[in-house]
């Protein structure tokens, strides 16, 4: 006869365990390959459950080390002493997906609805992805709305690969209204006058398609008329366009910010919203799992998380647990090796291994295409590839501005080749990577993003992967010890051990550095030794976590409860945090949102708070006042000028080229990348030694870039790297006309004034009036002028402090103040007009 096990009541004492690795041990139906957990997932299971009262909880673990199943058993365990519900939260539907294969190996009860009564009832845990929970149409109800729906009380939370939830949380709390929409005309009348005021040149680009132009529309104006707004915005909530993010925003649409940009105008809150969603808000128990990143303070400006628990986080025993891994950039290894040369490495890497390369843009896979098997941008796309390539050889796979999220261990990514620095693409993103760059806040969010990435190779303490590095501007990012600072312990003891390899390849060409790639790939046993002997006793310390996160936060909940003033005390604290660890940059930038929180008690203040954030940071709105334009004066010795710049701005040769080439890299023609372009002709003149401003940038009015080449002679340079079409349009050269003016006024009469415009063709339309003596640096000029540019700083190698070799290799390169837009200049040539 058959036995009724049930009579002997397991199910019940499961139910009562509430020690994770107990549980783990007693789960009966788990399956195979889930027989013991690892040591690092008993590190911080132990750990858990010695500070489980914590409210907040941050638990690391290195790629790869299980924290699936650790968020879990958490889970479970909370659910069996009676802090339910449960809910695990991914980043995408697809790793909710996955999540909830994992339980069902492990034998645990999941859903993935919210409406479902085990769930509800505390009997099942649910796991849905970030983007179900934070929405205007949230299943889990909202503080304030109107839906009737009662927000769903959770107990205990688990958010999985936080750093990447972020992102979706941000987008889900962005109210975007395309061009061409009603609400867009609308809203552009009403701010014409403001946003003009700001720059005129801007708006114009906006008003004519420029993708890379952004606008903020001032903060006062904004609040002024943000009842035109509402009756702008408010008939169209219910359109698709509106509805997911407009009850998110539409109680608070003074306290955000907006953005205009010929794509739509973006509206956002200086933080997510989170405390409009009980279900997580008022969670008892709220643990985030991350990667070993060193950088935390965004869980506490998006999450709210308590800054002393963040601080803190639940951490490995040791960094032994992560696989091998070298790393290795090319030119910095050689100069010379140029991005084509790895290309043609990678493709030949590719006959026999899966090689993955994640690239910031379209514009930069393009550049992959005639080597790539498949080039893909969308999570559907990336998740197919990914099943490929786990399932056997592929070749190249191109993944565009993805680095988070993505699993790929043993053969499916041997080689990893990280290509550039990553980059941003919603207007006020741009907006505030442009204003923030050189700060080390920037540093520390590409720093962050280029790790994480790093990370999709090598997934457990048995894999291995041989990750290169490619770009003068992420070769030279990771070299600064700022930016190595800022790696975790772990990745920063493996860049340690892997520049001790390039310091012995010095030179090597892309052959030598194939050869030691298939040593990685291969698993030469002498590299596995020093892969593990480089993290033998490497252990993680405290998060870093920005002074000014918590101030930040503060602030903005100050605002939302309607409490100006304190919102304008955690934001004066925010400021001063950011000056007390020497980023000036940041500073000035974070006085704009200070200054935003002041217009509501003191508009006058606000202003003061502006102009004085903007001696620090330049990128910021310009003060209704404005300042004083302050004329640029020519260096008295260009050579002695450069020498100066250069050995005031680089330790040795090497940084120098690679700086040198990161600036170039900038100045392309691409339509997304049209403010870089801008500020590398700025930044190139100190490095000739010739005095550079950006009026229009800094001013609302003048060129994009002015450079001073002495004897009372000035460069009037407008970038149009970004123009389309095979004449240069009249708005174009009338702008340059209107900047020749300007300097004009600036500078009198007697002043020599050189116009310069960069655009593919020299072409000029019908209607349009070129100044007198336009000089245009077309495709093949600019071409020219980038490789005297490179040969110039090339020949100067580890000379640059010695003026008489910069004064010879700036008359060799056509490169003196003199030559450079001279009448026998090899990079300019003169303007025709269309008949």
């Amino acid at each position: 006869m058959a036995f009724d096990f049930g009579t002997l009541a397991l199910g019940g004492a499961l139910s009562t365990i509430t020690d994770p690795e107990a549980l783990f041990d007693a789960l009966p139906n788990k399956a195979d390959g889930y027989g013991y957990l690892r040591a690092v997932q008993s590190d911080v299971l132990e750990a858990w459950r010695a500070r489980r009262e914590s409210r907040d909880l941050v638990i690391k673990t290195n790629t790869g080390g299980g924290k699936t199943i650790v968020g879990l058993l958490i889970l479970q365990c909370s659910l069996n002493e009676g802090r339910g519900p449960a809910m695990y939260i991914t980043a995408d539907a697809h790793l909710a997906s996955q999540v909830r294969k994992e339980a069902e190996s492990l034998g645990l009860a999941v859903s993935d609805s919210p409406d479902d009564e085990r769930f509800l009832a505390a009997e099942a845990i649910l796991v849905v992805s970030i983007g179900v929970l934070i929405n205007g149409k949230t299943r889990f109800g909202m503080e304030g709305s109107t839906s009737g729906r009662q927000p769903v009380a959770v107990g205990s939370v688990v958010i999985d690969d936080a750093h990447a939830a972020v992102t979706e949380l941000e987008s889900k709390s962005t109210l975007r209204v395309p061009s061409g929409h009603d609400a867009y005309e609308k809203i552009m009348d009403l701010f014409l006058d403001d946003l003009e005021a700001q720059s005129s040149a801007t708006l114009l680009d906006i008003a004519s398609g420029e993708h890379a132009a952004v606008m903020r529309i001032p903060f006062w104006s904004w609040r002024k008329k943000r009842s035109q707004v509402l009756e702008a915005l408010h008939p169209h909530r219910t359109e698709k366009a509106f509805e997911w993010a407009w009850p998110l925003l539409a109680d608070e649409l003074e306290l955000c910010q907006a953005a205009v940009t010929s794509d739509g105008i973006e509206i956002k809150p200086q933080c997510p919203p989170i405390q409009k969603f009980p279900s997580f808000a008022e969670a008892q128990r709220r643990v985030y799992l991350t990667a070993t990143l060193a950088e935390d303070s965004i869980l506490i400006t998006h999450f709210d998380a308590d800054a002393a628990s963040v601080a803190e986080p639940v951490v490995p025993a040791s960094a032994t647990d992560l696989g091998d891994r070298l790393i290795l950039a090319p030119m910095s290894l050689n100069p010379r090796i140029q991005h084509a040369q790895v290309r043609e490495m990678a493709a030949g890497l590719a006959d026999r291994h899966n090689v993955v390369v994640l690239v910031p843009s379209h514009a930069r896979a393009e550049e992959w295409a005639d080597v790539a098997t498949a080039t893909v941008s969308t999570m559907d796309e990336i998740g197919q590839q990914v099943q490929r390539l786990k399932s056997g050889h592929v070749g190249i796979v191109v993944i565009v501005n993805r680095y988070d999220g993505i699993d790929l261990p043993g053969d499916a990514c041997r080689v990893l080749i990280i290509d550039g620095i990553p980059q941003v693409y919603t207007g006020i993103e741009r907006r505030e990577a442009a204003a923030l760059r050189k700060s080390r806040a920037m540093t520390s969010r590409q720093v962050q993003r280029v790790e994480q990435g790093m990370g999709r190779g090598v997934r457990s303490r048995d894999d291995r992967c041989a990750v290169v590095i490619l770009g003068a501007g992420l070769t030279r990012l990771l070299a600064s010890a700022d930016a190595a600072s800022q790696l975790s312990p772990a990745t920063r003891a493996q860049l340690a051990m892997s520049r001790t390899v390039s310091t012995g390849m010095n030179g090597a060409g892309a052959d030598d550095v194939v050869s030691v790639i298939e040593q990685v790939v291969s698993g030469d046993q002498k590299f596995r030794e020093a892969s593990r002997g480089a993290l033998k006793g490497v252990v993680y310390g405290p998060a870093t976590i920005d002074p000014a996160a918590r101030h930040l936060r503060d602030a903005y909940n100050a605002a939302v409860r309607g409490d100006a003033r304190a919102a304008v005390t955690h934001a004066e604290a925010a400021v001063a945090a950011a000056h007390a660890i020497g980023d000036a940059r940041y500073a000035g930038w974070l006085s704009e949102t200070l200054a935003g929180y002041t217009d509501a008690v003191d508009s006058a203040k606000a202003q003061a708070d502006l102009a004085d954030g903007r001696i620090h940071n330049m990128g910021i709105l310009r003060p209704i006042t404005g300042a004083a334009y302050q004329p640029i004066k020519a260096a008295t010795a260009q050579s002695d000028a450069s020498r100066d710049y250069l050995r005031d701005n680089y330790a040795n040769g090497a940084e120098l080229i690679l700086g040198a080439q990161a600036i170039l890299d900038d100045l392309t023609w691409n339509t997304t990348r049209t403010t870089e372009a801008e500020m590398a002709l700025a930044d190139l003149a100190p490095h000739l030694g010739i005095s550079s401003q950006r009026p229009e940038d800094e001013h609302g009015v003048g060129p994009d870039a002015l450079w001073a080449l002495g004897n009372h002679t000035y460069a009037v340079i407008e970038a149009k790297t970004g123009a389309q079409g095979d004449t240069i349009f009249k708005k174009d050269i009338n702008q340059l006309a209107g900047s020749v003016n300007w300097c004009r006024s600036q500078y009198g009469a007697d002043a020599v004034i050189i116009p310069v415009m960069v655009h593919r063709k020299t072409l000029v339309e019908r209607t349009g009036t070129a100044p007198a003596g336009t000089k245009i640096v077309d495709a093949e000029g600019l071409k020219a002028l980038k490789a005297a540019l490179t040969s110039f700083h090339l020949a100067l190698g580890d000379d640059y402090r010695n003026s008489t070799t910069i004064t010879a290799q700036l008359a060799a390169n056509m490169l003196t103040a003199d030559q450079i837009f001279g009448s026998d200049s090899p990079f300019c040539k003169p303007t025709r007009m269309q008949r």
